[in-house]
């Protein structure tokens, strides 16, 4: 008997329902409103159902004897928004129903972030119970003030509170999210962030420089807006210090913005980031098959509305083009540790590097932002902070 596959590793589960909205996020959120969960969560096992037969039609159409990709679903990671606002059953629903689609490994991961005003004992045992081994908690800082501008609903006692729950319970696999380049956060404040983290032994940690966007309470704040290009320096300092002293608590970076122990690494992470196949549910949720990419509607009322009306729920479909599956492989290598083979890249693509950018190489390297480490060119941390400009600055 033939064993069942999955036609990709990777899926995405969004969840957009936030008690806050805080006012830096860019991502697909919604206040939560708990009489939304049911209708939503039935808009996404529709979602499922729908696309994992489309990809089981696309199979037979081709004739071929075997689903291409993986023999089982490697990794689930469930995002949002604020995936703690669902119930264990309602958690429970989704993962069912991704299941009964994707084959899953025993060995599979399956990562959920939460609130730290989320976590308790029974929650979290209830989250061991339906398969989840993995927690990213958004904490971000440790200091009052901090949370407070950032527009956080937890406390630093929620924060500590959570850590203990953690640290006491089944999950010896979890993140903790703290952020950086925060407006009236000192450097001194930012480091005690990170010494405290690191006393609590995280197995991962991600550390994300504060990004201010168009048409969020941040982007549209003049003096927070200005603030951002006054203090690069002090950005560039709080990065460096934090992925030397990291590294040094035997959390080791592998991208730009994620350090993990050995064996930690977030595997959504590394999947995405090799290149491999992922599918995303749920509203404002990308997925990238057989070099298209897609994501869907941001309104849960128009992603219900698609849904019912038996019509896909996306807001754009692209057929990546060479040079843009260039651009793609290009960046993804560069913000990982291990960096790019730049001849298998040139070779891949039909490229050639021009003097230009053969010389803009060895500025990186002589500027301490670059190395060489056989055939791969590799990114310092110095270099990280520049990576999309320097993706920008490659391509011939």
């Amino acid at each position: 008997m033939q064993k069942k596959r999955s036609p990709i590793p990777a899926v995405y589960l969004h969840i957009p329902f936030c008690r806050t909205i805080c006012p830096f996020c860019s991502f697909t959120v919604r206040r939560d409103r708990a009489k939304m969960h049911e209708k939503y969560i039935r808009g996404m096992v529709g979602e499922i159902d729908r696309r994992a037969e489309m990809l089981k039609d696309m199979e037979r159409k081709e004739n071929e004897e075997k689903l291409s990709g993986q023999i089982l679903l490697k990794s689930i990671y469930i995002g949002g928004g604020t995936p703690s606002c669902l119930t264990i059953p309602e958690v429970s629903v989704l993962l069912t129903k991704v299941r009964e689609n994707f084959p899953w490994s025993d060995q599979i991961e399956i990562a959920f972030e939460m609130n730290p005003d989320d976590v308790n004992p029974e929650y979290l045992s209830g989250l061991a119970d339906i398969g989840v081994n993995r927690l990213s908690l958004g904490g971000q800082s440790f200091q009052t003030s901090t949370l407070q501008k950032l527009g956080r609903c937890h406390t630093v006692a929620d924060l500590r509170n959570a850590i203990a729950v953690i640290t006491n319970s089944s999950f010896d696999n979890w993140n903790l999210d703290l952020m950086f380049g925060i407006p009236e956060q000192s450097i001194v404040m930012f480091k005690n962030d990170v010494e405290e983290a690191l006393r609590y032994e995280p197995s991962h940690i991600s550390l994300y420089g504060l990004e201010i966007h168009e048409r969020t309470p941040f982007g549209n704040n003049p003096q927070i807006r200005n603030w951002e290009p006054e203090h690069l320096e002090q950005f560039e300092e709080m990065y460096l210090w934090a992925t030397d002293n990291l590294e040094k608590a035997g959390l080791f970076q592998y991208e730009i913005s994620n350090f993990s122990k050995k064996t930690k690494e977030g595997r959504q992470n590394l999947l995405v980031w090799s290149g491999q196949e992922y599918l995303g549910f749920g509203v404002g949720a990308h997925s990238y098959h057989r070099q298209t990419r897609w994501g869907n509607v941001r309104s849960i009322r128009t992603y219900l509305q698609n849904l019912g009306q038996n019509t896909w729920p996306t807001e754009f479909i692209e057929q990546l083009s060479g040079k843009q599956l260039a651009v793609e492989f290009l960046m993804l290598g560069l913000r990982q540790c291990e960096g790019i083979n730049i001849k298998e890249w040139q070779t891949r693509y039909g490229l050639h590097l021009q003097n230009q950018q053969l010389n803009f190489v060895q500025e990186l390297c002589d500027d301490g932002r670059a190395f060489w480490e056989g055939q791969h060119l590799c990114l310092t941390p110095k270099g990280m902070l520049l990576a999309d400009r320097i993706t920008v600055q490659l391509m011939p």
